[in-house]
């Protein structure tokens, strides 16, 4: 969809293509262009962009709205994108902030990862943590996916607090805020730090940060993308991999 204005509705613009005027003219009139220009939840953003939504210039300032760059909405602030050939590692890194948060509004005294894991059509990769780096002498010492050894490198392995008692109210509005009410374990931690008997004081579970992503990817998976538009390699290199980002983490209150 191309049109003169940024859409207000969210849905409309789930993936983002920055196109030179050459390539937009090029979809109006060559084979399998007007089924990319009709799609529903894809916005085609003129490059330059001349649009004054508080969004688009945030992409302009952040230097991420350059012709021929796809990128995909964050599926947990709307207003938020990131360039698709880093948004999975990016939203992985999102999500886990925000389980982090959720943790510390429930009165967490400790939150920290022991294993991520990393799955895609290609292979699957798992490295076992001890605080901060890789356990010594096993198979995973030596990280060879360099996906998982950049999302490692961002972590942060282990948050802190003081712990106290749960702030129930302000955990569920973060998951709602951010539509996260729909992960189980999420969701669960909640429902355990409820109420003032026998609440829950450790859990180990393990928390797949890619989830939702995959589902904004999915949209551009199932575009017809013709061969004649100028853009970016790689924009499509996670939809074809599926790549997944699993963590196994330890949540002491």
């Amino acid at each position: 969809m191309t049109e003169s204005t940024w859409p207000d509705e969210p849905y409309r613009r789930k993936t983002v293509f920055v196109l030179n005027q050459t390539d937009i003219d090029a979809l109006r009139f060559e084979e399998d262009g007007p089924e990319l220009l009709l799609a529903e939840e894809t916005y085609i953003l003129p490059y330059p962009p001349q649009q004054s939504a508080p969004v688009v210039q945030d992409l302009i300032n952040s230097g991420i709205a350059r012709p021929g760059t796809v990128l995909i909405q964050s599926p947990f602030d709307k207003d938020i994108y990131q360039n698709s050939t880093q948004a999975v590692e990016l939203f992985a890194l999102d999500k886990h902030f925000y389980f982090s948060r959720l943790c510390r509004y429930l009165g967490a005294r400790e939150v920290t990862i022991e294993q991520i894991k990393c799955k895609n059509t290609k292979d699957e990769t798992t490295v076992s943590l001890e605080g901060s780096v890789p356990l010594r002498g096993s198979a995973d010492a030596k990280i060879k996916n360099k996906e998982l050894a950049s999302l490692q490198e961002k972590l942060v392995l282990k948050d802190k607090f003081p712990g106290g008692a749960p702030d129930v109210p302000a955990a569920r509005e973060l998951l709602r805020r951010t539509g996260l009410l729909g992960d189980a374990n999420m969701r669960s931690l909640l429902d355990m730090r409820q109420g003032s008997n026998n609440q829950i004081t450790s859990r180990e579970l393990q928390l797949n940060v890619t989830t939702e992503t995959q589902g904004n990817l999915n949209v551009l998976a199932n575009l017809t993308v013709p061969p004649y538009l100028s853009l970016e390699a790689g924009y499509d290199r996670h939809v074809h991999e599926q790549t997944e980002f699993i963590l196994t983490i330890k949540v002491d209150f």
